[in-house]
């Protein structure tokens, strides 16, 4: 699964200061006001990413979805013959960098969680509990379909249909096939991995008594996130207010 358990910084972390910073870097994405901004935050994810010993087929895979985006924003644009590094362009990179580091920070700080630890950090925020508790089902339904995938892979090759990206062609025409069995073995999946999250108690509405208070060193983590962000939405907002 994505939590690896190796040890590390910020597994000692409290669940809820990881959501938090993650969630403060989503907003801070729309907020910075340039993209040497979100460069520097793509830095900062991958420190974070080495320190937390993030899996690296993991960040691989996200990297490798998120290839689009970056070739679609930035570099078919820079390849054109009309290329000018307008604002347009810096907001297809701004962008792209904030997914980027997005990958890097979230796969860092949720490979030292796990599934429950996922759960009950979003209730430590104030989500639902429900909500919460899909968010700790999806979590384990993508593993489990990667994994159920994987199988459903071998079994086709067992039967002579290849299914691998070094023959395109043939890789495209073969797929389809995959797609009945797979959906089938994540549909029988559903209802065992609801049980099996019911008892382990996800669905339990948390109290007071059971949130634990926050360390030092998370609050300064916060503390230090918090005033990142709005240290960049003054200097996103500082033109208009001289302007007004």
């Amino acid at each position: 699964m994505l939590n690896t358990g190796r040890p590390s910084f910020w597994r000692g972390r409290d669940p809820r200061t990881k959501w938090l910073i993650f969630i403060l870097f989503l907003v801070s994405i729309y907020i910075v006001p340039s993209w040497e901004w979100m460069l520097g935050a793509t830095l900062l994810g991958l420190v974070i990413a080495i320190t937390a010993r993030a899996p690296l087929g993991w960040l691989a895979l996200m990297l490798l979805i998120h290839t689009p985006t970056i070739l679609a924003l930035v570099v078919i644009p820079a390849l054109g013959s009309d290329f000018a590094l307008n604002a347009e362009f810096e907001f297809g990179l701004r962008i792209s960098l904030g997914w980027v580091a997005a990958i890097l920070i979230g796969v860092g700080l949720f490979s030292t969680m796990e599934v429950d630890e996922l759960v009950e950090g979003l209730q430590g925020v104030g989500v639902p509990q429900r909500f919460a508790f899909l968010v700790g089902y999806a979590f384990v339904l993508i593993y489990l379909s990667v994994s159920d995938l994987t199988k459903v892979i071998e079994s086709t090759r067992l039967k002579g249909i290849d299914i691998t990206i070094r023959k395109p062609l043939t890789f495209l025409r073969n797929v389809p096939r995959l797609f009945i069995p797979a959906l089938l073995t994540i549909v029988r999946r559903g209802g065992s991995m609801t049980a099996a999250l019911e008892t382990r108690g996800f669905e339990a509405v948390p109290t007071a008594q059971k949130r634990k208070p926050m360390p030092v060193i998370d609050l300064c983590l916060l503390a230090l996130s918090l005033a990142t962000v709005l240290v960049a939405l003054i200097f996103r907002m500082y033109p208009v207010l001289q302007q007004g």
